[in-house]
């Protein structure tokens, strides 16, 4: 008995059956932004997501502050040396006169006769009580408030384990999230206090909606380096006509 050859299949290929060959899927068109007008590529922009970060530790976060706050080292110095010279000058006098030979360096009785005849409401006596008074009180505020830190402390969830960036270095990595955006053609910032300040150049004659995307650009980038305490973000951008 022959067994006849088996011919090609009949069975027609998987795939839509409507399509033709080189026409393009209308599901992959629609998924494509088309953009309608200048700027709007940019306003249609997802929001970057902010990472989660290390998560906040109180106590770690108050060593990396106090490890790298100032130590008010000029007026503690200024201070330690008039104290030390007054110190030095009572005990000369004091040490003097109970040998029998006082060294008289301030005048005394020229002292004493000036201060019997004046009043205490002289011009002269509220000066000498203002001017020691206001020092104490400069003195006092110095080591009150907190002073420039040295480095920008970085969250890390340890206590033993401090981590600090240079200002500079900072401000730097800022520049770099602001110039990313499309339409940016430079940007700088400076990080005064609490926020940051970004000053950017677009190449572009529509900027709608190009400051927000520098304002969220810069904020996740912050939010990424995860400094101790927060950072506001003020974004002043300069349009190609303003450009002289």
């Amino acid at each position: 008995m022959t067994v006849p050859a088996s011919g090609p299949s009949d069975v027609p290929a998987s795939g839509p059956p409507d399509m033709v060959p080189g026409m393009r899927n209308t599901d992959e068109i629609n998924t494509q932004e088309m953009p309608t007008a200048p700027g709007a590529e940019l306003t249609e922009q997802p929001v970057p997501p902010v990472p989660a970060g290390v998560p906040r530790n109180a106590s770690a976060d108050r060593a990396a502050v106090k490890a790298f706050r100032p130590r008010r080292v000029i007026p503690s110095v200024i201070t330690a040396i008039l104290m030390l010279v007054i110190g030095g000058l009572v005990a000369a006098e004091v040490i003097s006169a109970l040998l029998g030979n006082p060294l008289r360096l301030v005048p005394y009785d020229r002292v004493l006769g000036w201060a019997s005849s004046t009043s205490w409401d002289d011009p002269s006596v509220l000066m000498g009580a203002l001017v020691p008074a206001l020092l104490g009180l400069l003195l006092v505020l110095l080591a009150l408030i907190p002073g420039r830190p040295r480095l920008i402390p970085v969250r890390t969830g340890d206590k033993d384990l401090i981590i600090g960036m240079r200002p500079k270095g900072f401000a730097h990595a800022l520049t770099h999230a602001a110039e990313q955006v499309q339409g940016v053609d430079h940007a700088r910032v400076r990080v005064l206090g609490r926020t940051a300040h970004v000053k950017a150049d677009s190449f572009l004659r529509d900027t709608t909606g190009v400051a927000d995307a520098v304002r969220q650009a810069v904020t996740a980038r912050i939010a990424t380096l995860s400094p101790v305490r927060d950072h506001s973000v003020r974004v002043k951008l300069r349009e190609k006509g303003e450009r002289s």
